[in-house]
């Protein structure tokens, strides 16, 4: 019985009355399409600021990464130098077993050191006598009258590289 009710009440409704209903059906459905165009777009804006925090996040971590690098760097390489300037000297001063095992050791903690500089991406570059100076990797500590001018008359410390940029020039006494 309810279904002849409906019926009937459907069949009452005037034209007029169901194309006011129709309209108002339209008017919902765009409404609804415009709230979906709006949150995906809201969605695609949040997706877009994700990739974008994720693109920061990992330019950050590399230039910390890199901070802490050159940081250890700093810390390391002078103990490094003064090691090996007592390698040096060492060659001068005569030495029984003993000297030579300390100097063994002190050169193997020399070799050590490289080595973890080399794993954590420096390179070591030292000039050769003669070669061009260069501002950009190399570092006048002094001239000597002796040799061609412009060239590099002797290397005092090596240079360091990270990741394609100077870290320490190449310390070396320059021919005038």
């Amino acid at each position: 019985m309810s279904k002849k009710k409906n019926e009937n009440k459907n069949k009452n409704l005037s034209v007029d009355q169901l194309e006011e209903k129709i309209q108002e059906l339209a008017l919902t459905i765009d409404k609804v399409e415009d709230e979906k165009l709006e949150v995906e777009n809201q969605l695609k804006r949040a997706l877009a600021d994700y990739h974008n925090l994720l693109k920061n996040s990992e330019k950050r971590d590399k230039l910390r990464l890199q901070q802490i690098k050159k940081d250890l760097f700093d810390t390391i390489v002078p103990t490094l130098d003064a090691l090996m300037l007592a390698a040096i000297a060492s060659k001068d001063i005569e030495m029984d077993e003993k000297g030579k095992s300390w100097l063994e050791g002190i050169l193997a903690t020399v070799e050590g050191m490289k080595k973890g500089l080399k794993e954590m991406g420096f390179e070591q570059y030292v000039p050769e006598k003669g070669e061009d100076f260069n501002r950009d990797i190399h570092e006048a500590i002094a001239t000597v009258p002796e040799g061609e001018k412009g060239k590099i008359y002797d290397t005092v410390q090596p240079g360091y590289i990270l990741d394609g940029s100077v870290v320490r020039p190449a310390r070396v006494v320059v021919s005038k």
